[in-house]
């Protein structure tokens, strides 16, 4: 915190200097939260034992009003992670580094609109459904227009999602238009985007890569010998321990040669690092340095990478129309997103381009009947879980929806399972963008209804039921689509205006398509799909 305080000291100092007729003014806010977590089958497996654990966050915004027209915010996150241990829990930091700055972007109102400029909150439209808040490097123009009784907010966005090199043309971008009309009973809009990407990966691809490491991890691959190589060869330590480990495993000098090359490529610089992997690679299989592949699915990510690469680029536009509105007791909130496009591959492939096309909407309607709010609604999201086909048709894939979080286990990832449910199959959200989660890759169809009961003015009970499916499975491969029924109740307290306390407690009565997903396609015996949680947290706000 004091080098929170020193930075905030010297920025008002020395934008002052220029500036002594402006009083700078400085605002802060934020909140601290303490949670606990409990789950108690967190793999869904008869060998697991309940995970029980506390963790902390300190989040500060700061903004620096220097003039009524012009702005400058910052955020950061202090101590977030599990109590009693170090700075995080996830990296082992020491104390003395615990401070991380996420957002830092300038907004000027002009009298043209207003600009934003720098990093700040994206990934976030109309409701929560389908939105993953994240921390994002933008220019934002937003100006306002007065229509009859509402306004209309035009949005224009170009984000820079990755800089994958400076020198040339290899990042990935978004862009956005949009158009939002608010009056004081609803709100409505629609949003269009594109996404340039010229390094992705498909869902095969990123499973593919993912099983690799694993197995290279899993293996012990990185030995003595292949440092040796390395020095020898003049290839970097990630290069060559990867081509050294597909040489000794791959079926073949051909699936060899192929694999040392998409690894040389992947890493290394200059046609000569590329042969020198090659080579190698091809000589290893030659030489039958090791058996072959310890399974068929190692097998099958040896040819996906080996036919198409380990990345792609993406041509993708969104379309996201939304509604929400409160009209006397009633209210309805609906959101539709989808997305096309075209995945293009490297020439040398010789692969034709992949499609891209899925969708993802909700409809909810709720009653306030005082002192009871009910709800009810159905929400779709599009899955694919042929990895290998001609086309993309997981929304999940390219938009999780995090925020929306409808029901705790199965839509969230507060307890930690949104990765490892069913054995490492995961939840709706699984582990996040472009990743291979396979739950959130088969989709989901999901029907659930709830009441909140306002005991008092300060303390809310709550009760939600959901019963979900998966929305795709592989034809033909005894998989299930039954996930099962889930059942939430939450306790809220508003202790004061500023003090929050929340407790959930969520059961799972999960379906066979846990046991047969963790299993590829017969019931497992050893898989458990019971599930319940418990979840508190105290939140201070200022």
């Amino acid at each position: 915190m004091k080098k929170v305080v020193v930075f905030a000291v010297m920025f008002v100092f020395l934008t002052g200097l220029p500036m002594a007729a402006s009083a700078l003014e400085v605002d802060f806010s934020g909140e601290f939260y303490v949670e606990g977590i409990l789950n108690s089958n967190p793999n869904m497996l008869d060998s697991d034992n309940t995970s029980d654990y506390r963790q902390m966050r300190l989040r500060v915004q700061t903004d620096f009003s220097v003039s009524d027209n012009l702005k400058l915010t910052t955020r950061f996150d202090a101590l977030e992670k599990v109590l009693s241990s170090k700075d995080s829990a996830f990296d082992g930091n020491e104390d003395d580094d615990n401070i991380d700055f996420d957002r830092a972007y300038l907004t000027y109102i002009s009298p043209i609109g207003m600009f934003e400029v720098g990093r700040m909150k994206g990934i976030v439209w109309g409701t929560t459904f389908c939105d993953d808040e994240a921390d994002t490097d933008r220019i934002k123009y937003t100006v306002p227009i007065e229509i009859g009784d509402g306004k209309l907010y035009m949005v224009a966005v170009a984000e820079k999602v990755t800089e994958n090199d400076t020198m040339i043309d290899d990042d990935n971008d978004k862009y956005y238009i949009g158009g939002v009309y608010k009056t004081n009973n609803y709100a409505t809009g629609l949003l269009s985007a594109m996404y340039n990407f010229n390094k992705f990966q498909d869902p095969g691809q990123k499973f593919a890569s993912d099983d690799l490491l694993s197995s290279y991890d899993l293996n012990g691959a990185y030995t003595s010998s292949y440092r040796t190589f390395i020095k020898t060869n003049g290839l970097s330590d990630e290069a060559a321990s990867y081509a050294a480990w597909y040489g000794a495993n791959a079926k073949s000098a051909l699936t060899a040669k192929g694999y040392a090359d998409a690894a040389a490529k992947y890493q290394a610089a200059g046609m000569a690092t590329e042969a020198a992997a090659a080579a190698q690679a091809a000589a290893a299989a030659k030489a039958n340095i090791a058996a072959d592949w310890t399974s068929d699915m190692q097998t099958t990510s040896v040819m996906t990478m080996g036919n198409r690469g380990l990345t792609n680029d993406a041509k993708v536009y969104l379309l996201a129309p939304f509604f929400q509105g409160k009209f006397g007791n009633f209210s309805l909130e609906s959101e539709l997103d989808y997305v096309f496009g075209t995945l293009e591959y490297d020439k040398r492939y010789n692969v034709k381009d992949t499609d891209v096309e899925g969708f993802a909407y909700f409809v909810q309607g709720g009653y306030d009947y005082s002192p009871f709010a009910f709800q009810a609604g159905f929400a779709h999201s599009s899955g694919d879980s042929n990895y290998s086909d001609d086309k993309v048709e997981s929304m999940g894939y390219v938009s999780p929806g995090l925020d929306w979080e409808k029901v705790f286990i199965l839509n969230s990832d507060y307890h930690g399972m949104n990765g490892s449910l069913g054995n490492g199959i995961g939840n709706h959200v699984g582990t996040g963008f472009a990743t291979a989660s396979t739950a959130m890759l088969d989709g989901y169809q999901m029907f659930y209804a709830g009441v909140d009961y306002a005991v008092t003015d300060s303390i809310t009970l709550g009760f939600i039921g959901a019963m979900s499916k998966a929305d795709t499975v592989p034809e033909g491969s005894g998989f299930d689509d039954d996930q099962g029924f889930e059942y939430d109740f939450t306790f809220t307290w508003n202790i004061t205006d500023n003090l929050t306390y929340k407790a959930i407690a969520a059961y799972l009565d999960g379906g066979d398509y846990w046991t047969t997903r963790a299993s590829g396609g017969v019931v497992d015996p050893t898989v458990d799909p019971e599930v319940y949680a418990l979840y508190h947290r105290l939140t201070l706000t200022f």
